[in-house]
């Protein structure tokens, strides 16, 4: 019996040994591994490149799965010079994933002796508190050339009198040359520190609308001189110093418009803005573009400051577009500072409405109360600043009557161009409201002052001008490097002078002279301009350059026409539009059951209570009205010493625009020889 039951539990443990083992299978979590990816080199117009030359992919268990490796490419346009992420991926047989990117630097094709020097991105000044983990100071740099593409790893960085264990200023220059022998260079400054200092006070700078206004012109003081004083304070005072842009910063200069804004976001990186507001002229080439330069992903231009605006919304919701914050918090000695964003009330109406159909704009004052009570009482914040790309009293006033946990310590304007100082009476210490005009021609300044428990106890403000701020009156040899830089790529748009002008000229005359040309430039019954779409004069004597133009009309509005009953035409006229009418028509001499041809620029045209958009054939030529001046001065310099509104236009632009028929007449294409247009009479050569 005893000899069967051993036997017996024998056989059972061999049974259960023999099922464990048949249970035992390998494990697949290791993914495959690339080799061979490499950043691809790539001149326009060049055949397109074999993606997977030389590039493979292995797993432990499958062995070669190069053949299933997939390759995104859609971050890449293959005509367009620039640096640009391709990403591979690669799975195995139990779906293991992998991916890893290369930069595919695209260049243009040479051809003439290349003199524009390379330019170093994301170089900023450092603070730096000893004991603290010493930064990498390549980090986030670029160097990029229009000829030899990513010159990144070539970019020399001297910080041999860097002294990371001594407290001191210091400076760190980074330096690139290009293969035709162009060098840029551009100095930072470290600043080392011990200890955590106490602070007593806070000093903000601020800029607002400065619409791309980069170079000093006079009125413009220029960033190199703003960047003079703004990097000045940093250095010397870095704890107490922040610097803040209110919305309407990149649009309406040539010399940020050409390039998008990503030369002004450039500039910004080297003055370490602290916090950029959203302004409603940031949405005039598709918020997109604009949010891009805020993406963190982006391997071109990328801003090293947030982008704020609390009360935009996805339309329809309470979220937010990619890359938009509602607040910031910085972090200055002892004190925790909240900046709140926030887009005036209701400036979708002075967008674009294709620009902005998608978004809205709810009320400033309720999220500038939600956000400054969740910062207090989550995130143990000390100052609240607000920041409005809007002019209303009204809201000033609600934002000064918010107390306890929802209190605003500081409240900075935008968008209407005004230079003020005012102040919102309250409970303890008033609260201040600054604007400080437009174009770069203020600074504002608020030093707030802060008591032993980090509360706002008093402040000065004060709207800086040159003949106020001695250093605003010299430029910043760094900033003014960079704007050099910029400058050489676009040199004729801002030199070559079209043609001067034989008087001086309003924005009123010149809107009125723009609806007649938007008018002429379809055959149109009747042409209108809005007022607030011309926002420079000229001056008799004045020489006009592309770069002249910009600034006259900066939006890049196209024109469009529709068919308008003459009823529908009265109704609409109004003290914001300029109306051109052709011979023998007026206002009072239209027919209220008759179609009239009515040409106007995009922003007018697409606006929902307006009734363009309801008429009959619209038509959008996809020209800009600021072309169609351009024209026009370029062909009145063929045969005028000066720019005049009296001359006869002349318009080269024929094809598509003037080949067209209505209702009620035949229309037919004419040449520039042809077709001649003075005082309401159309004249045939």
């Amino acid at each position: 019996m005893t000899k069967w039951f051993r036997a017996f539990i024998l056989i059972s443990l061999s049974l259960v040994l023999i099922s464990c083992q048949g249970n035992q299978t390998e494990i697949d979590y290791v993914p495959p591994t690339f080799s061979g990816l490499k950043d691809i080199q790539y001149t326009v117009l060049d055949p397109k490149p074999n993606l997977l030359d030389g590039v493979t992919a292995f797993d432990s268990i499958d062995g070669d799965v190069t053949s299933r490796i997939v390759i995104d490419e859609s971050q890449v346009d293959w005509n367009t010079p620039g640096i640009y992420n391709l990403i591979y991926t690669v799975t195995d047989t139990k779906d293991n994933l992998i991916g890893d990117s290369v930069l595919v630097i695209i260049t243009e094709r040479q051809g003439e002796i290349d003199q524009t020097p390379p330019i170093i991105y994301n170089a900023s000044n450092v603070v730096y508190l000893i004991g603290e983990t010493i930064p990498d100071l390549s980090s986030g740099i670029i160097a990029y050339d229009d000829q030899d593409g990513n010159l990144t790893s070539q970019v020399i960085i001297d910080d041999s009198t860097v002294d990371w264990a001594v407290p001191g200023t210091y400076q760190v220059t980074y330096s690139v040359e290009d293969s035709s022998d162009n060098f840029f260079s551009i100095t930072v400054t470290i600043r080392v520190e011990s200890g955590t200092p106490t602070l007593s006070s806070l000093t903000i700078y601020y800029i607002n609308d400065t619409h791309g206004a980069i170079q000093n012109n006079g009125s413009s003081m220029g960033l190199a001189n703003i960047a003079n004083l703004i990097l000045d304070e940093k250095e010397n005072n870095p704890e107490e110093t922040l610097f803040i842009g209110g919305g309407d910063l990149l649009q309406g200069n040539i010399l940020s418009n050409y390039f998008y804004g990503s030369s002004m976001i450039h500039m910004f990186n080297y003055m370490t803005m602290d916090a950029f507001v959203l302004g409603n002229h940031e949405f005039d080439w598709g918020l997109p573009r604009i949010l891009e330069y805020f993406n963190p992903e982006t391997t071109e231009m990328k801003a090293n400051f947030p982008l704020l605006a609390a009360n935009v919304f996805l339309k329809g919701t309470t979220t937010y577009p990619d890359h938009i914050d509602p607040y910031t918090i910085i972090e200055r000695a002892n004190v925790k500072i909240g900046i709140i964003g926030l887009m005036g009330f209701g400036l979708e109406s002075s967008i674009a409405t294709s620009m902005v159909q998608d978004y809205v704009f709810d009320d400033p004052v309720t999220w500038a109360a939600y956000y400054a009570n969740y910062l207090r009482e989550e995130e143990d914040v000390d100052v609240i600043i607000a920041v409005v790309h809007g002019s209303s009293d009204s809201t000033n006033q609600a934002l000064g009557q918010l107390s306890g946990t929802e209190r605003i310590d500081v409240t900075f304007n935008g968008h209407s161009h005004q230079e003020y100082i005012r102040f919102e009476s309250r409970n303890g210490v008033d609260m201040p409201v600054i604007q400080s005009g437009a174009n770069g021609n203020y600074v504002g300044e608020v030093t707030l002052y802060l008591n032993n428990d980090q509360v706002v106890s008093g402040y000065q403000v004060r709207n800086l001008t040159a003949s106020m701020e001695p250093r605003l009156s010299s430029p910043d040899s760094g900033m003014q490097s960079i704007i050099s830089s910029y400058v050489a790529q676009i040199e004729p748009l801002l030199t070559e002078v079209i043609i001067t002008s034989s008087d001086d000229y309003s924005t009123t005359e010149l809107t009125a002279f723009m609806a007649r040309l938007i008018r002429i430039s379809v055959d149109a019954d009747l042409g209108i301009h809005n007022f607030g779409g011309t926002r420079a004069s000229l001056d008799m004597g004045e020489e006009i350059t592309v770069a002249t133009l910009y600034q006259i009309f900066p939006f890049d509005n196209k024109v469009k026409y529709v068919e308008l009953l003459g009823s529908e035409i009265k109704d609409y006229a109004n003290s914001s539009v300029y109306i051109d009418f052709a011979s023998g028509l007026s206002l009072d001499n239209l027919e209220d059951d008759v179609y009239y041809k009515v040409a106007t620029n995009e922003y007018v045209f697409d606006k929902v209570d307006n009734p363009f958009i309801y008429g009959l054939n619209p038509v959008d030529t996809g020209i800009l009205i600021r072309d169609v001046l351009e024209d026009v001065l370029r062909n009145q310099s063929e045969s005028y010493p000066s720019f005049s509104i009296d001359h006869p236009i002349v318009l080269s632009l024929v094809d598509p625009l003037w080949i067209h028929k209505d209702s009620r007449s035949p229309k037919i294409a004419l040449t520039k020889d042809e077709f001649r247009y003075k005082n309401g009479l159309m004249i045939f050569m």
